[in-house]
């Protein structure tokens, strides 16, 4: 989302609104609600509060996301006029936006990024997201799943577009692997997989570890990623690693800095996404792009990044063994770094936003 803000702000007039859910009694323990405006990267963001209820009535949160920002963005956009208000998420974001743009009389545009899913297993919010998506003057899908989701439920067809998240092309390029390991403090002996995202369950770490205790004793794996729930799934991940007899063979670094993550792609022979879902995975691209293999579950957009053989391989997700035979597949026989860095699917966020820019245009809104 970042990315394609700051590219989009590179050539148009762009404000970027950031909305902090806030619970009093819990914000003000941890010490929120923070500073009105934020400088992300050089951009700044704006950042007002909408009241938000931890665990309950859900279907509310997108109501209570337009009430909560109603007179501030009256008051925001009586000083700056704006073509149309972009919504970068459906839940709450995207239901909060279509309330606020009818109500000031603004086209709006919505993202979809993957909340779409949850959304659809609960009625009332299944209902919102509908509304929404059936007024918005253009609707952006990261993937072409999502968009068809969203013309299911009601979205103008000729309003609907795919367009893929982008990569930094100038962070992430193929690079030395024994000097990124070198640079890691990783053995430059023996093969490596890595593995770039949360450690929560539903990113399929458990059925990539029981993957690697099918392949040969020289392949180690590394998940870079936080966790979730506090510790919880790190000590399951590790209590699965020691089961299986891999605790020399697995290492978790915790989350890493943005300008780190390039040397783990550099390092490894091929990254690994077991997820069991996903929208427009941005690590797929990012190891692409860094000329690594990708082997991902066939979820979401993946599909459309990897061309099976030539840039990684695509496995069906939640299955051990398929993952392990096309993990080795990818190790005894791998595309060049130049091969893979030259995917279709790895495009800059400069082409990603001027693709947005031109359907803004076609919804009415103006973009030059």
């Amino acid at each position: 989302m970042f990315q394609r803000l700051a590219a989009m702000a590179a050539r148009e007039e762009v404000r970027v609104v950031a909305p902090v859910p806030s619970f009093p009694l819990v914000t003000r323990f941890r010490g929120w609600p923070g500073p009105p405006v934020e400088d992300w990267q050089g951009l700044a963001v704006h950042r007002p509060r909408f009241l938000y209820l931890p665990g309950v009535w859900k279907s509310l949160d997108g109501r209570l996301y337009a009430r909560g920002l109603r007179r501030w963005l009256g008051r925001f956009v009586a000083d700056w006029q704006p073509d149309v208000l972009d919504a970068h998420f459906e839940w709450p974001d995207g239901v909060g936006v279509a309330l606020l743009a009818k109500r000031l009389g603004l086209p709006y545009a919505i993202t979809l990024r993957g909340k779409i899913y949850p959304c659809l297993e609960a009625p009332p919010q299944r209902r919102q997201c509908a509304e929404a998506l059936g007024g918005a003057a253009a609707v952006i899908s990261v993937n072409a799943p999502m968009a068809e989701i969203a013309r299911r439920l009601g979205a103008p067809a000729d309003r609907v577009h795919v367009i893929p998240n982008g990569v930094d092309v100038v962070r992430f390029r193929p690079a030395d692997r024994s000097a990124a390991r070198r640079e890691l403090g990783l053995p430059e002996q023996g093969r490596l997989l890595v593995t770039v995202a949360h450690l929560g369950q539903r990113k399929g770490h458990r059925e990539t570890i029981q993957a690697l205790a099918r392949l040969p004793a020289d392949v180690r794996l590394v998940l870079v990623g936080g966790d979730p729930e506090g510790g919880r799934s790190r000590r399951e991940l590790q209590g699965l690693a020691r089961r299986l007899r891999l605790d020399g063979r697995v290492s978790m670094v915790g989350p890493q800095p943005y300008d780190v993550v390039p040397l783990y792609f550099n390092a490894a022979d091929v990254s690994v996404l077991a997820s069991w879902r996903e929208g427009c995975p941005n690590v797929v691209l990012e190891s692409l792009a860094s000329g690594t293999p990708v082997v991902a579950s066939d979820v979401g957009g993946v599909s459309a990044m990897i061309e099976d053989g030539g840039n990684g391989k695509i496995v069906p997700p939640r299955q051990v063994e398929p993952l392990a035979k096309a993990i080795q597949t990818v190790l005894d026989s791998p595309p060049s770094p130049q091969q893979v860095r030259n995917s279709p699917a790895v495009r800059s966020w400069e082409n990603v936003a001027t693709a947005v820019c031109e359907v803004l245009r076609r919804g009415s809104v103006r973009c030059r």
